[in-house]
């Protein structure tokens, strides 16, 4: 096998001008995926590959081509409506910079009395626009004494453009979740309230307690949304001024209330639940996610045994002969023959027969084995089928497929089988987001779908420049003929890096790549960590993040789509210090083993620089312990792993809230109470100081190597998820680097049926190595057309599903507006409002006039008027609201054949 620096030469690390290539003749049509020029000829890749250069040099390597495409992009950014746009709010900023003098000379005290003059300003006719600069201005003094974090420039900016509706487009490690707090602050002020959504339970509770910091120091209340928490618990955190929740939590909230069957069992702030809403990561929210509505269901009666026969006849059927599939849209077609054969093995004469229907449970059972792969789409634990986030490579432990989909799959793994159910509320987040009057969003990438916001949501996006220039590399992408190839490349890429002590980060698409390249892994003694939906793995995710910046260090994850956590370079010292402290006194807290499997993390840490503490953090760490041994032992208390840790947590959480001299206070006050808390949060800092020390020595060194470099092995259906990745090197000026290695046999080729079989062959007659990369100007082109034709597929989706969903939120709202009335409202109200705008609605007069002058003529003699037609007719449309025994008599009327006289 060839060593490594000459497969990762330069002539595979660089775009070669097409002119050197040579033209191939072809007889495929080219408009599929490659054209002949693209393809380099097999003597210049040899000539190239044994040359000698050093890859990373040359990949990195800033051509003359380069700087002319870096000159074009600067006249681009002046001459584009964004660059205006971003530099009329620079007024703004000005505004709050020249406040700034005056608020840093405000005591706290002075400071947090801003929050109530702000709201007696408003009380008194004043507008948020009008106090904007000053708020803004607040809140950033109030962060830097409360955080040690002063809002920079462009995050003013970007908390404007939340202000103001719009999407605020933050790269990676600009600090969105700083920014949030401006907006969230300002609009608070109106005390209708305002929620912070993010995409997840862990950020949701991790920014309300680290922004909250803020908000609850200029004396606001802040609360916070949690799965598992009790009615009367979300009650009180939706009257907060701030709450922070995800947004499934959010909608399922929403519809819950509006299935309540009293006031009491209302959570949200009635009759305005919604006012303004900071949707973290909303292209992920309001883009990816809006292909799945939520659905509240309940239990429909149906035979759970025809899901198991449906499976074992779904076995005896071959896809090509007896079905076929679309990829695409995940449907399943039967042939004539597959007809058969599954009446013939389910002993009926019609596999659609509407007394016995077995067509739908076939055809359920079909798509699971074709579509729904175990590691892929979902994983089996504890005897159930969980289903996997495709953008977050998370477990859905709540979620469930709908239509009988997750049934099917519970019996193709043979799991037991859960009651099938039935929608009783749904709604889309499109919906659901729209019902906010002020709506506005922030994430690293959203431009490629502005359009769409627009349309859909009326939300501009704005670009905010980044603090310091973007110098990350992203290299040329290397296209293979297979994936056995692609993955033998992308191990030795990987290798290589870590020969030289470069970070890196590699991002797959499924459980199952992610665990495939960590045996190719293994097999080259190479130390990492993966990071994928396994409880072994998922349970160590923030600790995984805090290290994939350090030197050496190898990450393999799932989509980092939404992940929330910046890969800082050398280490997250806040992070690591945490670990210190928990490695340190967890075993004199608790004798509980860790409910976590752990895998792979003690040769990683062999590898990883081990952090050496002063003297004085040792000691500190020392009296800790034997603090913590003798409360334990004291008091008798036996804490469990979860308790112990949650002891550290909130020790953690009172050094970052209280300045060292009143924790030292604590202890001197307290010296017989045995207060471990400040003990531990004394320690934490000291260590933390140990720890801030070493991450910035090792983060120079690996910023001298070049950085974190980051690895793709699939495009995505989206440019969105492969910028996102990307956009985890080189954060906040940092030097890194990005690498897309894909292959023909990609999912992504498959599902949108790109016949790439001719490519593969055109391949081998050029060599009979099939795993060289082939890369170059053109090939960049071609897959950037496939995602974009991808995107335009699933635009297409959502837009449909958005047209099909407002025709349900007319008579949603209708319905919802009308329970809320009746739970909320006084009798009086609620009848005005039933039989002048609900009964009597202008749909129902057209209706009931149509039926009426079609058998009224008022130009004929009431006796030839077809009353007995009318009656039957309104009576057809009416149901129960009408009782048809109720004649003509009933009312003084008698019926005589088609005709009617009046007595």
């Amino acid at each position: 096998m060839a060593t490594v620096p000459s497969l990762l030469n330069a002539s595979f690390l660089t775009p070669k001008p097409l002119t050197q290539h040579k033209t191939l003749p072809c007889t495929k049509p080219t408009s599929l995926f490659f054209f002949p020029s693209a393809f380099a000829s097999f003597s210049t890749l040899q000539r190239h590959r044994f040359n000698g250069q050093t890859p990373i040099a040359a990949s990195l390597k800033v051509t003359f081509g380069e700087n002319v495409g870096r000159f074009k992009k600067t006249l681009g950014d002046f001459t584009s409506l964004n660059y205006w746009v971003v530099r009329d709010y620079y007024r703004l900023v000005d505004s709050v910079n020249a406040l700034e003098p005056e608020i840093l000379r405000l005591s706290d005290e002075q400071l947090t009395a801003k929050t109530s003059e702000f709201k007696k300003r408003l009380s008194q006719g004043h507008t948020l626009s009008d106090i904007q600069a000053e708020a803004f201005s607040v809140v950033r003094e109030a962060a830097r004494r409360k955080l040690g974090m002063r809002h920079f420039d462009v995050q003013i900016i970007g908390g404007a453009v939340l202000h103001d509706g719009s999407i605020a487009e933050m790269k990676t490690g600009e600090g969105k979740t700083l920014v949030s707090t401006l907006a969230a602050y300002l609009n608070a002020l109106t005390g209708d309230g305002v929620h912070v959504v993010t995409v997840n339970d862990y950020l949701a509770q991790r920014d309300a307690e680290w922004m909250g910091r803020v908000h609850r120091f200029l004396g606001l209340s802040v609360g916070l949304i949690q799965k598992g928490m009790t009615a009367e618990e979300r009650r009180t955190n939706y009257q907060c001024d701030i709450t922070y929740t995800n947004n499934s939590e959010l909608g399922f909230d929403y519809l819950r209330d509006n299935l309540a069957g009293n006031s009491d069992q209302l959570v949200m702030r009635w009759p305005k639940p919604f006012h303004f809403a900071i949707v973290d990561e909303v292209d992920s929210v309001l883009i990816d996610e809006g292909r799945n509505p939520l659905l509240i269901s309940g239990e429909a009666s149906k035979d759970a045994a025809r899901y198991p026969v449906a499976a074992k006849v779904a076995e005896l059927l071959m896809r090509g002969l007896h079905y076929n599939t679309e990829l695409k849209d995940n449907s399943v077609e039967l042939t004539e023959e597959g007809i058969a054969l599954a009446e013939l093995a389910l002993e009926t004469n019609d596999l659609w027969d509407e007394n016995d229907p077995w067509a739908r449970f076939v055809m359920n059972a079909l798509k699971a084995k074709e579509f729904y792969r175990q590691d892929v789409q979902y994983i089996v634990r504890n005897g159930k089928a969980l289903i996997i986030n495709e953008l977050t490579g998370r477990v859905e432990e709540k979620r469930r497929w709908s239509e009988g989909i997750h049934q099917a799959v519970e019996a193709k793994e043979g799991l037991k089988i859960q009651a099938d159910s039935v929608v009783v509320a749904q709604i889309t987040y499109q919906s659901l987001f729209k019902l906010y009057p002020k709506l506005s969003g922030m994430t690293g990438t959203a431009k490629t779908e502005e359009r769409e916001f627009l349309k859909m949501f009326q939300m501009p996006v704005i670009e905010v420049p980044t603090n310091l220039p973007n110098i990350r590399k992203d290299l040329a992408i290397q296209a293979f003929a297979t994936a056995s190839g692609k993955w033998e490349y992308v191990s030795q890429e990987v290798e290589y890096m870590f020969r030289q002590g470069r970070p890196v980060l590699v991002g797959t698409t499924s459980v199952e790549n992610s665990e495939h390249l960590s045996d190719l892994l293994k097999e080259r003694n190479i130390p990492h960590n993966v990071l994928n939906a396994r409880p072994k793995y998922a349970g160590r995710e923030a600790e995984i993040i805090a290290q994939a910046g350090r030197k050496y260090a190898i990450t393999i994850s799932t989509n980092m789509a939404g992940r929330g956590t910046d890969i800082i370079l050398g280490g997250n010292p806040k992070m690591l210090a945490r670990e210190i402290i928990e490695d340190s006194l967890l075993s004199f807290l608790t004798r509980e083993a860790p409910n976590v499997e752990i895998d792979g993390m003690e040769i990683s840490r062999k590898v990883l620089s081990k952090i050496k503490v002063g003297p004085s953090s040792m000691a500190l760490l020392v009296k800790a312990a034997l603090m913590a041994k003798y409360v334990g032992k004291s008091e008798g208390k036996s804490w469990t792993y979860q308790e112990a840790k949650s002891i550290i947590s909130e020790s953690v959480e009172m050094s970052q809230s209280m300045p060292l001299k009143e924790l030292q206070k604590l202890i001197d006050e307290q010296s017989e109470m045995y207060p471990l808390g400040p003990s531990i949060a004394i320690t934490y800092l000291s260590v933390l100081k140990d720890c801030e020390v070493h991450c910035t020595k090792e983060g120079s060194e690996v910023k001298r190597l070049g950085g974190l470099h980051v690895i793709g092995t699939s495009l995505h259906e989206s440019r969105r998820i492969d910028n996102q990745l990307r956009g985890r090197a080189g954060r906040q000026g940092d030097p890194g680097s990005t690498r897309f290695m894909v292959s023909l046999q990609d999912e992504m080729f498959q599902k949108f049926n790109f016949d790439t079989e001719w490519a593969v062959k055109l391949i081998s007659k050029i060599t009979n190595d099939e795993d060289i990369p082939i890369e170059g100007d053109a090939i960049v082109k071609q897959l950037l057309a496939l995602q974009i034709n991808a995107e335009k597929y699933f635009f297409n989706i959502r837009k449909s599903l958005v047209e099909f969903d407002e025709v349900l939120e007319v008579q949603r709202k209708h319905v919802y507006d009308l329970r809320q009335l009746i739970l909320t409202g006084d009798n009086e109200s609620c009848s005005q409002h039933i039989f002048q705008e609900k009964l009597l609605d202008r749909y129902m007069q057209a209706v009931v006039d149509e039926i009426v002058f079609a058998n009224a003529d008022p130009l004929k003699h009431p006796r030839y008027w077809s009353l007995a037609k009318l009656l039957k007719e309104f009576v057809a449309i009416a149901g129960n609201l009408l009782d048809e025994s109720s004649s003509c008599q009933d009312s003084g009327l008698f019926l005589e054949g088609s005709s009617c006289e009046h007595e």
